[in-house]
């Protein structure tokens, strides 16, 4: 067992980095670059998912983007392996058809950006930076394919395949269309099924 945990460790790609990967609460779908509402900031969201046996609730959490916005959480409570959605709008003729539990103000995400997760203790969660690389998708939200995975590894998230509301791709508070739970795409997966 040790050898076979040695040689994974050795062909592992995913960095390891302060901030702790697939928790309770984590980032598992974004949409940055909406078609299908009036404008881009309208459509544009954030969802988050229990990935935990226990209820969480957001009072005091918070989403801190590249330039230093945040989104500052009241009282939400997720159930486990449940979904909250906060976008820039809650009217669905401007969003481009989804309904989020909360909406942000003075905050916004950028075709190459970052996003901070902290807890009510303002620890880091998870962190998750994308650039041109990604190949950001006009009217895709990027989906994570495994809530267990590295956050901030590009072979961790995929475009959406499912069309929602007006016609852009994603599963705003539904499970991801690219979900996976196989181990042999992402290596850091693999070792932590090991660990925990």
């Amino acid at each position: 067992m040790v050898l076979l945990l040695i040689c994974v460790l050795s062909g592992s790609y995913a960095p390891i980095t302060e901030y702790p990967d697939g928790g309770g609460l984590v980032i598992n779908e974004i949409m940055i670059d909406p078609l299908y509402s009036s404008t881009t900031a309208a459509g544009q969201w954030i969802e988050l998912y229990n990935n935990s046996g226990s209820w969480i609730n957001l009072s005091g959490w918070r989403i801190e983007n590249q330039s230093g916005q945040t989104i500052e959480f009241s009282t939400i409570l997720v159930p486990p392996q449940g979904y909250v959605l906060i976008g820039a709008s809650s009217i669905e003729e401007e969003n481009g058809g989804y309904t989020p539990q909360a909406v942000w103000s003075g905050f916004s995400l950028s075709p190459t950006g970052s996003l901070l997760l902290e807890d009510q203790r303002l620890e880091s969660q998870e962190f998750l930076s994308w650039n041109s690389s990604w190949d950001i998708q006009p009217g895709a939200s990027l989906e994570r394919v495994n809530p267990g995975w590295s956050a901030n590894d590009r072979d961790s998230w995929q475009h959406s395949l499912y069309a929602y509301g007006n016609g852009d791709l994603g599963t705003p508070g539904e499970k991801n269309s690219v979900f996976s739970d196989g181990f042999g795409q992402n290596t850091w997966a693999f070792i932590k099924a090991f660990v925990h």
